[in-house]
């Protein structure tokens, strides 16, 4: 799987989350433990599909690294 798809993948299923998330607590179906469960478990799964992506693709995942480090190098520098 591609970085692409893979991160277009996972930013729907945060969009999906996060509105559950938003319309339970609106209702008041969900209580904190909830939650936290749930994130807890969608915070496993990121874990094991990065892992995955990683193992798969390790030059890929070290340029979008080495990106990820260099814009935030940029961004602190700029204050």
């Amino acid at each position: 799987m591609d970085a692409a798809r893979l991160e277009e993948q996972y930013n729907k299923e945060l969009d999906e989350m996060t509105d559950e998330i938003r319309s339970g607590i609106e209702s008041g179906k969900y209580s904190m433990a909830d939650i936290q469960k749930v994130v807890g478990e969608k915070t496993k799964q990121a874990v094991t599909a990065t892992d995955e992506f990683v193992k798969d693709n390790p030059w890929a995942a070290l340029g979008i690294a080495a990106g990820v480090g260099v814009l935030v190098g940029f961004l602190i520098s700029r204050k």
